[in-house]
């Protein structure tokens, strides 16, 4: 092996980056932005009421709540950008499409992806690694 030409260690790097390739994604234009915005908040408002009352005796921490938050702390509109995206993707959303949007009838469908999605966040980017250094916390998703 060279070593004047070292190769990166990426043992504990995490991304989203196996979700959704961020390279090739454009980022939301002044008309999409809004809408992704309303549809991300509709659906984390719905489901937050719905967190409300069930019983959180069983739950690990509120999942909604961890999603908006971490859209919200987002260091820039580009990192919201790819967020919203990656968000929507696994929701299997569109910004354009309003009539995918019918959070009664998928709440069973549309609740198990979000929350297949915050517990990706947390078990991928929140959660420390465990490794013989000393634990590591992914707190900046983004940039």
């Amino acid at each position: 092996m060279d070593r004047a030409s070292p190769t990166p260690h990426h043992r504990h790097q995490s991304s989203l980056e196996g979700i959704i390739s961020f390279n090739t994604e454009p980022v939301f234009g002044a008309d999409e932005r809004p809408r992704a915005q309303q549809k991300f908040y509709r659906i984390l408002d719905h489901f937050e009421a719905v967190d409300s009352r069930a019983d959180s005796s069983y739950r690990k921490y509120n999942r909604p709540r961890l999603v908006r938050f971490t859209y919200e702390y987002a260091r820039s509109e580009k990192s919201q950008d790819m967020f919203l995206r990656a968000f929507l993707w696994s929701m299997a959303l569109s910004v354009d499409d309003e009539t995918d949007l019918d959070l009664e009838n998928n709440e069973d469908a549309l609740g198990s992806d979000l929350s297949r999605f915050a517990d990706y966040l947390f078990d991928n980017f929140f959660f420390p690694c465990k490794t013989e250094e000393p634990p590591v916390l992914f707190f900046r998703i983004f940039y």
